[in-house]
Protein backbone atom coordinates (compact mmCIF):
# COMPACT_ATOMS: atom_id res chain seq x y z
CA UNK A 1 0.00 0.00 0.00
CA UNK A 2 1.11 3.38 -0.83
CA UNK A 3 2.56 5.82 2.18
CA UNK A 4 -0.16 8.44 3.30
CA UNK A 5 1.60 10.96 4.61
CA UNK A 6 -0.39 12.33 7.83
CA UNK A 7 -0.54 9.86 10.82
CA UNK A 8 0.81 6.71 9.51
CA UNK A 9 2.75 6.19 13.08
CA UNK A 10 1.37 6.91 16.43
CA UNK A 11 3.72 9.69 17.55
CA UNK A 12 1.95 10.71 20.61
CA UNK A 13 4.95 13.31 21.24
CA UNK A 14 4.63 15.25 18.04
CA UNK A 15 2.91 18.46 17.08
CA UNK A 16 -0.61 17.59 16.66
CA UNK A 17 -3.16 19.51 13.85
CA UNK A 18 -6.46 18.90 15.32
CA UNK A 19 -8.34 20.92 12.15
CA UNK A 20 -8.47 21.60 8.69
CA UNK A 21 -11.48 23.55 6.95
CA UNK A 22 -12.75 21.76 3.48
CA UNK A 23 -13.22 24.22 0.59
CA UNK A 24 -16.12 23.06 -2.27
CA UNK A 25 -15.65 24.43 -5.64
CA UNK A 26 -19.21 23.97 -6.40
CA UNK A 27 -20.16 26.21 -3.34
CA UNK A 28 -17.24 29.14 -4.72
CA UNK A 29 -15.76 28.71 -0.80
CA UNK A 30 -12.98 31.14 -0.26
CA UNK A 31 -11.60 33.31 2.26
CA UNK A 32 -10.63 36.90 1.90
CA UNK A 33 -9.34 39.79 4.06
CA UNK A 34 -8.31 43.55 2.73
CA UNK A 35 -5.55 45.03 4.76
CA UNK A 36 -5.44 47.88 6.31
CA UNK A 37 -1.79 48.21 7.05
CA UNK A 38 1.30 48.07 5.08
CA UNK A 39 3.39 44.59 5.24
CA UNK A 40 6.80 44.61 6.35
CA UNK A 41 7.49 43.41 3.31
CA UNK A 42 5.76 42.77 -0.12
CA UNK A 43 9.42 41.21 -1.83
CA UNK A 44 10.38 39.07 1.03
CA UNK A 45 7.91 36.42 2.92
CA UNK A 46 6.54 33.09 3.29
CA UNK A 47 3.45 30.62 2.94
CA UNK A 48 3.73 27.47 4.37
CA UNK A 49 0.92 25.15 4.34
CA UNK A 50 -0.43 21.46 4.41
CA UNK A 51 -3.20 20.61 1.44
CA UNK A 52 -4.92 17.70 0.82
CA UNK A 53 -6.22 17.63 -2.44
CA UNK A 54 -10.00 16.60 -4.06
CA UNK A 55 -10.85 17.45 -7.93
CA UNK A 56 -8.38 17.38 -10.19
CA UNK A 57 -7.02 18.19 -13.35
CA UNK A 58 -8.30 21.98 -13.22
CA UNK A 59 -7.23 25.40 -12.52
CA UNK A 60 -7.35 25.87 -8.98
CA UNK A 61 -5.93 28.86 -6.46
CA UNK A 62 -4.36 28.15 -3.09
CA UNK A 63 -3.58 32.04 -2.01
CA UNK A 64 -4.00 34.92 -4.31
CA UNK A 65 -3.89 38.41 -4.17
CA UNK A 66 -5.30 41.33 -6.52
CA UNK A 67 -5.40 45.03 -7.09
CA UNK A 68 -6.32 44.90 -10.64
CA UNK A 69 -6.04 42.67 -13.61
CA UNK A 70 -2.77 44.11 -14.35
CA UNK A 71 -1.63 43.31 -10.71
CA UNK A 72 -2.51 39.87 -9.39
CA UNK A 73 -1.16 37.10 -7.60
CA UNK A 74 -1.73 33.66 -7.93
CA UNK A 75 0.80 32.94 -5.10
CA UNK A 76 0.50 29.27 -4.99
CA UNK A 77 -2.22 27.30 -6.75
CA UNK A 78 -2.71 24.24 -9.13
CA UNK A 79 -3.01 24.19 -12.90
CA UNK A 80 -5.46 22.00 -15.35
CA UNK A 81 -2.09 19.53 -15.57
CA UNK A 82 -1.74 18.93 -11.69
CA UNK A 83 1.55 20.89 -11.65
CA UNK A 84 2.02 23.56 -8.57
CA UNK A 85 2.88 27.25 -9.80
CA UNK A 86 3.80 30.86 -8.57
CA UNK A 87 2.61 33.25 -10.55
CA UNK A 88 2.81 36.97 -9.82
CA UNK A 89 1.33 39.72 -12.64
CA UNK A 90 2.83 43.28 -12.57
CA UNK A 91 1.74 45.45 -15.66
CA UNK A 92 -0.33 42.78 -17.25
CA UNK A 93 3.14 40.09 -17.52
CA UNK A 94 4.42 37.95 -15.30
CA UNK A 95 7.03 39.21 -13.19
CA UNK A 96 7.62 35.91 -11.18
CA UNK A 97 6.36 32.58 -12.59
CA UNK A 98 7.37 28.82 -12.01
CA UNK A 99 5.54 25.88 -12.69
CA UNK A 100 6.56 22.42 -11.61
CA UNK A 101 7.42 19.19 -13.44
CA UNK A 102 5.72 16.96 -10.61
CA UNK A 103 2.65 15.98 -10.58
CA UNK A 104 0.26 16.53 -7.34
CA UNK A 105 -2.73 13.61 -8.03
CA UNK A 106 -2.61 11.88 -4.91
CA UNK A 107 -6.21 12.82 -2.95
CA UNK A 108 -5.14 10.08 -0.87
CA UNK A 109 -2.47 11.95 0.92
CA UNK A 110 -1.30 15.93 2.76
CA UNK A 111 1.36 17.44 1.12
CA UNK A 112 3.61 20.34 2.74
CA UNK A 113 4.17 23.43 0.43
CA UNK A 114 6.61 26.30 1.84
CA UNK A 115 7.32 29.02 -0.94
CA UNK A 116 9.90 31.15 1.11
CA UNK A 117 10.01 34.08 -1.28
CA UNK A 118 12.52 36.88 -0.95
CA UNK A 119 13.32 38.85 -4.58
CA UNK A 120 16.09 41.41 -3.78
CA UNK A 121 18.03 38.54 -4.45
CA UNK A 122 19.47 39.16 -7.82
CA UNK A 123 19.10 35.08 -8.65
CA UNK A 124 16.15 32.51 -8.78
CA UNK A 125 18.00 30.40 -7.15
CA UNK A 126 17.91 32.76 -3.96
CA UNK A 127 14.58 34.43 -4.72
CA UNK A 128 12.10 31.58 -4.94
CA UNK A 129 12.58 28.26 -2.73
CA UNK A 130 9.44 25.98 -2.73
CA UNK A 131 9.89 23.07 -0.78
CA UNK A 132 7.73 19.95 -0.90
CA UNK A 133 7.31 18.07 2.44
CA UNK A 134 10.86 18.83 3.23
CA UNK A 135 12.59 19.44 -0.04
CA UNK A 136 14.12 21.65 -1.82
CA UNK A 137 12.27 21.70 -5.25
CA UNK A 138 14.16 23.50 -8.51
CA UNK A 139 12.81 20.95 -11.36
CA UNK A 140 10.85 23.31 -12.80
CA UNK A 141 8.87 23.46 -16.39
CA UNK A 142 10.36 25.00 -19.62
CA UNK A 143 11.87 28.62 -18.70
CA UNK A 144 10.97 30.16 -15.28
CA UNK A 145 10.25 33.96 -14.86
CA UNK A 146 11.92 35.90 -12.46
CA UNK A 147 12.29 39.84 -12.14
CA UNK A 148 14.80 41.06 -9.23
CA UNK A 149 12.64 43.46 -6.76
CA UNK A 150 9.18 41.93 -7.97
CA UNK A 151 6.64 42.85 -5.63
CA UNK A 152 3.44 41.19 -4.71
CA UNK A 153 0.06 41.77 -4.03
CA UNK A 154 -0.95 38.96 -1.46
CA UNK A 155 -0.82 41.09 2.30
CA UNK A 156 -1.05 44.34 0.49
CA UNK A 157 -2.51 47.22 2.31
CA UNK A 158 -5.67 48.43 0.30
CA UNK A 159 -5.71 44.86 -1.73
CA UNK A 160 -7.63 41.77 -1.47
CA UNK A 161 -5.97 38.43 0.09
CA UNK A 162 -7.87 35.43 -0.87
CA UNK A 163 -7.66 32.09 -0.14
CA UNK A 164 -9.35 29.27 -2.19
CA UNK A 165 -9.87 31.33 -5.73
CA UNK A 166 -8.11 33.58 -7.63
CA UNK A 167 -9.20 36.57 -6.46
CA UNK A 168 -8.39 38.94 -10.08
CA UNK A 169 -10.94 37.47 -11.56
CA UNK A 170 -13.19 35.49 -9.25
CA UNK A 171 -12.39 32.29 -10.39
CA UNK A 172 -10.21 28.77 -10.03
CA UNK A 173 -12.11 27.89 -6.60
CA UNK A 174 -9.98 25.71 -4.74
CA UNK A 175 -11.48 22.24 -4.10
CA UNK A 176 -9.88 20.01 -0.84
CA UNK A 177 -8.50 21.07 2.54
CA UNK A 178 -6.17 23.19 3.77
CA UNK A 179 -4.31 23.14 7.67
CA UNK A 180 -2.10 24.65 9.49
CA UNK A 181 -1.39 28.17 7.17
CA UNK A 182 1.55 30.57 8.23
CA UNK A 183 2.43 33.60 6.82
CA UNK A 184 5.58 35.29 7.79
CA UNK A 185 5.67 38.66 6.20
CA UNK A 186 9.42 40.17 5.97
CA UNK A 187 11.23 37.13 6.22
CA UNK A 188 12.07 34.21 3.78
CA UNK A 189 12.15 31.04 6.30
CA UNK A 190 13.44 27.95 6.09
CA UNK A 191 11.19 24.72 5.29
CA UNK A 192 12.13 23.07 9.11
CA UNK A 193 10.88 25.98 10.90
CA UNK A 194 7.38 24.24 9.94
CA UNK A 195 8.50 20.42 9.70
CA UNK A 196 10.73 18.13 10.76
CA UNK A 197 11.51 14.31 9.76
CA UNK A 198 10.23 11.98 11.83
CA UNK A 199 12.43 8.03 12.78
CA UNK A 200 10.79 6.74 9.76
CA UNK A 201 11.46 9.54 7.34
CA UNK A 202 8.26 10.96 7.04
CA UNK A 203 8.08 14.60 7.25
CA UNK A 204 5.74 16.20 10.11
CA UNK A 205 4.49 19.37 10.95
CA UNK A 206 6.15 21.03 13.70
CA UNK A 207 5.09 24.44 15.15
CA UNK A 208 6.45 27.57 14.07
CA UNK A 209 7.93 29.53 17.03
CA UNK A 210 9.00 33.01 15.05
CA UNK A 211 7.68 35.78 14.23
CA UNK A 212 4.96 37.31 11.75
CA UNK A 213 6.03 40.89 10.61
CA UNK A 214 3.19 43.16 10.17
CA UNK A 215 0.38 41.62 8.12
CA UNK A 216 1.56 37.87 8.87
CA UNK A 217 -1.34 35.43 9.72
CA UNK A 218 -1.50 31.94 10.76
CA UNK A 219 -4.88 29.63 10.54
CA UNK A 220 -5.52 26.84 12.51
CA UNK A 221 -9.24 26.43 11.75
CA UNK A 222 -10.32 25.26 14.85
CA UNK A 223 -13.58 28.01 15.01
CA UNK A 224 -17.39 27.21 13.18
CA UNK A 225 -18.00 30.59 13.34
CA UNK A 226 -19.02 33.03 10.06
CA UNK A 227 -17.77 36.26 11.12
CA UNK A 228 -14.37 37.60 10.68
CA UNK A 229 -13.36 37.36 13.95
CA UNK A 230 -11.77 35.16 16.63
CA UNK A 231 -14.52 32.81 16.56
CA UNK A 232 -14.57 33.05 12.79
CA UNK A 233 -13.64 29.90 10.76
CA UNK A 234 -11.03 32.09 9.18
CA UNK A 235 -9.37 33.26 12.56
CA UNK A 236 -5.89 34.60 13.06
CA UNK A 237 -4.13 33.33 15.64
CA UNK A 238 -0.71 34.72 15.06
CA UNK A 239 -1.64 37.83 17.19
CA UNK A 240 -2.29 39.73 14.41
CA UNK A 241 -5.57 39.41 14.67
CA UNK A 242 -5.47 39.37 10.72
CA UNK A 243 -9.06 37.66 10.65
CA UNK A 244 -10.33 36.34 7.49
CA UNK A 245 -13.92 36.51 6.02
CA UNK A 246 -16.05 33.57 5.14
CA UNK A 247 -17.92 33.01 2.12
CA UNK A 248 -19.93 29.80 0.79
CA UNK A 249 -18.57 27.90 4.58
CA UNK A 250 -20.94 25.34 6.56
CA UNK A 251 -20.54 24.49 9.73
CA UNK A 252 -19.47 21.40 9.36
CA UNK A 253 -16.50 22.00 6.69
CA UNK A 254 -14.52 22.40 9.98
CA UNK A 255 -13.40 19.51 10.49
CA UNK A 256 -10.42 16.88 12.08
CA UNK A 257 -9.23 15.60 9.02
CA UNK A 258 -5.76 16.66 8.74
CA UNK A 259 -1.81 16.35 8.48
CA UNK A 260 -0.98 14.81 11.55
CA UNK A 261 -4.61 12.27 11.88
CA UNK A 262 -5.76 11.90 7.64
CA UNK A 263 -9.50 10.40 7.35
CA UNK A 264 -10.66 7.99 4.43
CA UNK A 265 -12.06 9.66 1.14
CA UNK A 266 -12.96 8.81 -2.24
CA UNK A 267 -11.21 8.21 -4.72
CA UNK A 268 -11.53 9.80 -8.26
CA UNK A 269 -8.65 8.03 -9.50
CA UNK A 270 -10.24 4.56 -9.07
CA UNK A 271 -12.75 4.70 -11.32
CA UNK A 272 -11.35 6.53 -14.21
CA UNK A 273 -13.06 9.88 -13.14
CA UNK A 274 -16.49 8.95 -14.52
CA UNK A 275 -17.92 10.61 -11.49
CA UNK A 276 -18.09 14.35 -9.96
CA UNK A 277 -17.21 14.71 -6.87
CA UNK A 278 -17.68 17.25 -4.26
CA UNK A 279 -17.44 18.28 -0.43
CA UNK A 280 -13.83 17.27 -0.16
CA UNK A 281 -14.11 13.46 -2.06
CA UNK A 282 -17.14 12.91 0.24
CA UNK A 283 -19.27 13.73 -2.55
CA UNK A 284 -19.83 11.22 -5.50
CA UNK A 285 -22.33 11.68 -8.32
CA UNK A 286 -22.38 8.97 -11.05
CA UNK A 287 -24.28 7.36 -13.81
CA UNK A 288 -25.06 3.82 -14.67
CA UNK A 289 -22.89 1.17 -13.49
CA UNK A 290 -20.17 2.57 -12.25
CA UNK A 291 -18.20 1.86 -9.01
CA UNK A 292 -15.78 3.73 -6.69
CA UNK A 293 -13.69 2.88 -3.96
CA UNK A 294 -12.20 4.98 -0.73
CA UNK A 295 -8.87 5.69 -0.18
CA UNK A 296 -8.07 3.88 2.64
CA UNK A 297 -8.46 0.16 3.04
CA UNK A 298 -7.28 -2.59 5.81
CA UNK A 299 -5.88 -5.89 6.49
CA UNK A 300 -7.06 -6.28 9.49
CA UNK A 301 -9.20 -3.78 12.60
CA UNK A 302 -12.63 -3.17 13.05
CA UNK A 303 -14.06 -0.61 11.70
CA UNK A 304 -17.25 1.90 10.68
CA UNK A 305 -18.62 4.57 8.52
CA UNK A 306 -21.86 6.01 7.26
CA UNK A 307 -23.09 7.27 4.33
CA UNK A 308 -26.17 9.07 3.39
CA UNK A 309 -28.21 8.98 0.07
CA UNK A 310 -29.39 11.38 -1.50
CA UNK A 311 -30.40 11.44 -5.12
CA UNK A 312 -30.83 8.84 -7.24
CA UNK A 313 -32.92 5.20 -7.48
CA UNK A 314 -30.19 2.73 -6.86
CA UNK A 315 -27.07 3.55 -4.92
CA UNK A 316 -25.35 0.27 -3.75
CA UNK A 317 -23.01 0.71 -0.88
CA UNK A 318 -20.64 -2.02 0.14
CA UNK A 319 -16.98 -3.53 0.55
CA UNK A 320 -15.13 -4.97 -2.06
CA UNK A 321 -11.76 -6.68 -2.32
CA UNK A 322 -9.26 -3.28 -2.73
CA UNK A 323 -7.81 -4.98 -5.60
CA UNK A 324 -10.76 -4.52 -7.23
CA UNK A 325 -11.25 -0.82 -6.88
CA UNK A 326 -9.18 -0.05 -10.01
CA UNK A 327 -11.17 -1.68 -12.24
CA UNK A 328 -14.59 0.00 -11.36
CA UNK A 329 -14.47 1.95 -14.16
CA UNK A 330 -16.47 -0.95 -16.25
CA UNK A 331 -19.28 -1.72 -16.22
CA UNK A 332 -19.46 -5.21 -13.19
CA UNK A 333 -21.75 -7.37 -12.45
CA UNK A 334 -21.56 -9.20 -9.22
CA UNK A 335 -20.31 -12.34 -10.60
CA UNK A 336 -17.10 -11.05 -12.11
CA UNK A 337 -16.39 -8.91 -9.03
CA UNK A 338 -15.18 -9.67 -5.44
CA UNK A 339 -17.79 -7.26 -3.65
CA UNK A 340 -20.29 -7.26 -1.21
CA UNK A 341 -23.20 -4.59 -0.70
CA UNK A 342 -26.88 -3.89 0.29
CA UNK A 343 -28.81 -3.05 -2.91
CA UNK A 344 -32.03 -0.24 -2.41
CA UNK A 345 -34.27 -3.26 -2.96
CA UNK A 346 -33.29 -4.79 0.81
CA UNK A 347 -31.12 -7.36 -0.81
CA UNK A 348 -27.81 -8.12 0.46
CA UNK A 349 -25.59 -9.72 -2.17
CA UNK A 350 -22.44 -11.43 -1.58
CA UNK A 351 -20.29 -12.85 -4.53
CA UNK A 352 -20.78 -16.45 -5.15
CA UNK A 353 -23.03 -16.95 -2.70
CA UNK A 354 -26.84 -17.03 -1.57
CA UNK A 355 -28.45 -13.33 -1.59
CA UNK A 356 -30.07 -12.26 1.64
CA UNK A 357 -33.62 -10.93 1.12
CA UNK A 358 -33.60 -8.64 4.44
CA UNK A 359 -37.36 -6.71 3.18
CA UNK A 360 -35.99 -3.77 4.54
CA UNK A 361 -35.45 -0.86 2.00
CA UNK A 362 -33.88 1.79 1.88
CA UNK A 363 -34.32 5.97 0.07
CA UNK A 364 -33.58 9.42 -0.36
CA UNK A 365 -32.00 10.84 2.87
CA UNK A 366 -31.54 7.46 4.89
CA UNK A 367 -28.21 6.65 6.57
CA UNK A 368 -26.92 3.56 5.74
CA UNK A 369 -23.78 2.14 8.18
CA UNK A 370 -21.16 -0.37 8.02
CA UNK A 371 -18.90 -2.24 10.05
CA UNK A 372 -16.37 -4.29 8.91
CA UNK A 373 -14.61 -7.28 11.83
CA UNK A 374 -11.25 -8.55 9.69
CA UNK A 375 -9.98 -9.51 13.01
CA UNK A 376 -12.62 -12.23 13.76
CA UNK A 377 -11.87 -15.55 12.91
CA UNK A 378 -14.97 -15.22 10.03
CA UNK A 379 -14.50 -11.82 8.98
CA UNK A 380 -17.89 -10.08 8.35
CA UNK A 381 -19.96 -7.09 7.57
CA UNK A 382 -23.19 -5.82 9.11
CA UNK A 383 -25.23 -3.18 7.37
CA UNK A 384 -27.45 -1.09 8.99
CA UNK A 385 -30.08 1.65 8.37
CA UNK A 386 -30.57 4.98 10.38
CA UNK A 387 -28.81 2.52 13.69
CA UNK A 388 -30.71 -0.82 13.13
CA UNK A 389 -28.94 -3.33 12.22
CA UNK A 390 -30.26 -4.79 8.43
CA UNK A 391 -30.46 -8.54 8.37
CA UNK A 392 -27.54 -10.80 9.57
CA UNK A 393 -23.61 -10.13 9.50
CA UNK A 394 -22.54 -11.26 6.15
CA UNK A 395 -19.35 -13.48 5.79
CA UNK A 396 -16.71 -11.99 3.35
CA UNK A 397 -14.81 -13.86 0.70
CA UNK A 398 -11.51 -16.01 2.64
CA UNK A 399 -9.01 -14.51 -0.48
CA UNK A 400 -9.64 -10.77 0.31
CA UNK A 401 -6.50 -9.40 2.23
CA UNK A 402 -7.41 -6.25 2.16
CA UNK A 403 -11.16 -4.85 1.81
CA UNK A 404 -12.33 -1.18 0.59
CA UNK A 405 -15.01 0.62 1.61
CA UNK A 406 -17.12 0.93 -2.35
CA UNK A 407 -20.17 2.20 -3.77
CA UNK A 408 -21.52 1.04 -7.37
CA UNK A 409 -24.27 2.87 -9.20
CA UNK A 410 -26.88 0.89 -11.17
CA UNK A 411 -29.11 2.55 -13.58
CA UNK A 412 -29.51 6.61 -13.87
CA UNK A 413 -27.49 8.76 -11.64
CA UNK A 414 -26.83 9.02 -8.12
CA UNK A 415 -25.85 11.02 -5.48
CA UNK A 416 -24.08 9.97 -2.06
CA UNK A 417 -22.46 11.10 0.57
CA UNK A 418 -19.98 9.36 2.53
CA UNK A 419 -19.10 9.74 6.56
CA UNK A 420 -15.72 8.63 7.22
CA UNK A 421 -15.63 10.84 10.24
CA UNK A 422 -15.88 13.86 8.89
CA UNK A 423 -19.46 14.42 7.41
CA UNK A 424 -20.49 16.51 4.41
CA UNK A 425 -23.66 17.49 5.93
CA UNK A 426 -25.28 18.08 9.24
CA UNK A 427 -25.52 15.57 11.86
CA UNK A 428 -28.09 15.72 14.05
CA UNK A 429 -27.07 14.01 17.21
CA UNK A 430 -23.19 13.29 16.84
CA UNK A 431 -20.85 10.49 18.08
CA UNK A 432 -17.37 9.13 17.67
CA UNK A 433 -15.31 5.90 18.25
CA UNK A 434 -14.07 4.64 21.39
CA UNK A 435 -10.87 6.82 20.26
CA UNK A 436 -12.73 9.87 20.33
CA UNK A 437 -12.48 10.19 16.29
CA UNK A 438 -15.36 11.12 14.25
CA UNK A 439 -18.34 12.57 13.98
CA UNK A 440 -21.43 10.37 13.00
CA UNK A 441 -24.94 10.36 13.00
CA UNK A 442 -25.15 6.97 14.80
CA UNK A 443 -23.64 5.23 17.46
CA UNK A 444 -20.38 3.38 16.99
CA UNK A 445 -20.68 0.02 17.52
CA UNK A 446 -18.56 -1.37 20.38
CA UNK A 447 -15.02 -2.19 19.44
CA UNK A 448 -15.37 -0.36 16.11
CA UNK A 449 -13.46 2.91 14.98
CA UNK A 450 -13.27 5.51 12.34
CA UNK A 451 -11.17 4.83 9.25
CA UNK A 452 -8.18 7.18 9.69
CA UNK A 453 -4.59 6.81 9.89
CA UNK A 454 -3.89 7.14 13.61
CA UNK A 455 -6.51 4.23 13.88
CA UNK A 456 -4.99 2.32 11.26
CA UNK A 457 -1.79 2.87 12.73
CA UNK A 458 -2.78 1.32 16.15
CA UNK A 459 -5.49 -1.42 15.01
CA UNK A 460 -5.26 -1.83 10.97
Amino acid sequence: MPVVLGGNQLDTAAYDVSNSLRFNDNDSAYLSREFVADPTSRKTFTISLWVKRGNLSSNQTIIGGSTTSNFYDKLLGFRSTDTLEINNVASGSDAIQVITNQLFRDVSAWYHIVAAIDTTQSSISDGIKLYINGVRYTDYDGTPVYNQNATFEVGRSGSTTSIGRLQVNSTQYYHGYFSDINYIDGEQKAQTDFGEFNDNGVWIPKQYSGSYGNNGFFLEFKQTGGGTDSSGRGADTSGNDEHFANNNFDTYDTTTDTCTNNFATLSPLSNGLQASYQEGNLEETCNDNFGCGATQSFANGKWYWELKVTAGDYNIPGVANSDEQYRFPDAFAINNYSITYYGLNGVIYKEGSTNQSTGTTFGANDIIGLAVDMDSGTRTVQFYKNGSTVGSAVTLPTNWIYTVPMIRKGGSSQTTQFNFGNPPFSISSGNSDANGYGNFEYAVPSGYYALCTKNLAEYG
